[in-house]
């Protein structure tokens, strides 16, 4: 069975090619986020070369990263620590309120509206990117909506984004039962739901054969090490994919939509795997201040509760 979990791990580095960039952020998201954010240049690569992935590879990643003000560095003598920035870590908040979700929130039937006239081109196209993954979708040219959630801070969103002055902000309620069709098709096209939905198709189908074969290994075959590979490979690919997702409430979504069907086998397998994976970065991992501190109690709350069953 050990071969057969290496087999999976091989198979699913060599499907598609991996950015070193997005690799590097799925690892801190996932693994480092919840444990102060900070670790040695050379533990990322003990913890990637037995993936095939070279330091070089490594080294590469976080300048690109540091460039782009995910990460800072902090030399002490020869060796680099890199942490995650305070832009790094308000991304990686909002990826994970969508990553690890439990259970969606209870919408009623109210939509915010954002009416971008007052921009420039090139400012509308900003924040059209920036929203939309967020979770809004483009109604028309000017106006993006999202269903509403008592999660959202509309206000402060716009803070962040600097479009406060800018952007219009309107609440709007749904009145009119008898267009729901109507409405449903506009959903779908403005927020590209069939794309979606074939990405998660894509990712049961590659990872629905891991639960059978983690049901059936023995303890001894799910090593720290095993289990941290499949950890980081089952969010870096998920995470590629609920990113996109707009997580609209089920009463505008199609039938049989597969996004919950992701999130429960998503959930199931990193239950499954968790304990040995955060052994792996526990043994493997140096900070600033030597040994890396356990997770915080946020981590735990992930996918609405992990079992709290590590010992670092």
């Amino acid at each position: 069975m050990a071969q057969k979990l290496d087999d999976f791990i091989r198979h699913a580095l060599d499907a598609q090619p991996i950015s070193g960039t997005s690799l590097i952020i799925s690892l801190y998201g996932d693994a480092l986020s919840h444990r102060g954010g900070e670790v040695w240049l050379g533990s990322l690569s003990l913890l990637l070369e037995p993936m095939g992935f070279s330091d070089r590879f490594v080294r590469t990643a976080v300048f690109r990263l540091q460039k782009e003000e995910w990460l800072e560095v902090e030399k002490l003598g020869r060796r680099s620590y890199y942490r995650i920035t305070e832009r790094g870590m308000n991304q990686f908040r909002h990826a994970e309120s969508k990553i690890y979700l439990g259970e969606p929130p209870e919408w009623d039937g109210k939509w915010d509206l954002l009416l971008l006239e007052g921009n420039s081109k090139n400012e509308r196209a900003r924040l059209k990117k920036e929203l939309s993954w967020l979770g809004f979708g483009q109604l028309n040219n000017t106006l993006m909506a999202a269903p509403s959630s008592s999660q959202s801070d509309i206000p402060a969103l716009l803070g962040e984004l600097n479009a406060s002055d800018s952007v219009i902000y309107f609440r709007a309620d749904y009145p009119y039962p008898r267009s729901e069709q109507s409405l449903k098709e506009r959903v779908s096209a403005s927020w590209s739901l069939e794309q979606i939905s074939q990405h998660y198709h894509e990712f049961i189908a590659s990872f629905r054969p891991l639960t059978a074969l983690l049901r059936d290994c023995h303890q001894e075959d799910l090593t720290p090490e095993r289990g941290f590979q499949l950890r980081l490979l089952l969010i870096h690919f998920y995470r590629r994919v609920v990113l996109r997702d707009p997580l609209l409430p089920d009463a505008l979504l199609p039938a049989q939509w597969e996004g919950q069907i992701a999130r429960n086998l998503c959930f199931n397998i990193y239950q499954r795997i968790d304990p040995a994976a955060t052994r792996y970065v526990s043994e493997r991992c140096e900070t600033t201040i030597g040994q890396l501190p356990p997770p915080a109690a946020a981590y735990y709350r992930r996918f609405g509760g992990l079992h709290n069953q590590i010992t670092t």
